[in-house]
């Protein structure tokens, strides 16, 4: 019994609403009409609309479901660093570290390493292919 009360309630505070809309909008097109400013709505369709809100936000409440308690949380104790510390999230690599002047300093340090290292492979590249071939003209000269 109670329910259908509720849903009445919620079913006519929705309509009135729905009325305010409609009245406002016609309102609206009457001072269009009348070439008059728009300065605001009559005082019978705010009252009307504040009224049907407050209605249908009471007829709404009472037909959900009930309300659930909020349950505890397990670790209440844990400050908000500790529960949102998400370390596979942490990255390191950003544009921020791009702007800062050791950012261009460790770059060109970086570069110039990896020419040197570039070099030094095509140094002892070149350097055993001379070895092999020296090797192998030692070995003819030999036989």
């Amino acid at each position: 019994m109670a329910s259908t009360i509720y849903r009445l309630i919620t079913i006519v505070s929705l309509l009135s609403l729905i009325h305010c809309a409609y009245s406002a909008a016609q309102h609206r097109f009457y001072l269009r009409l009348t070439e008059q400013p728009f300065v605001s709505l009559p005082a019978d369709v705010v009252a009307q609309t504040v009224i049907s809100l407050v209605a249908l936000i009471y007829g709404t409440s009472y037909l959900a479901n009930p309300f659930q308690y909020i349950k505890k949380d397990q670790h209440h104790d844990r400050t908000c660093d500790e529960a949102l510390n998400c370390p596979s999230f942490i990255t390191f690599e950003n544009r921020s570290k791009a702007m800062s002047p050791e950012f261009a300093m460790l770059r060109t340090l970086k570069q110039q390493q990896r020419q040197r290292q570039t070099s030094s492979r095509k140094e002892t590249h070149s350097g055993r292919v001379s070895e092999t071939i020296h090797s192998s003209e030692s070995t003819d000269s030999q036989e």
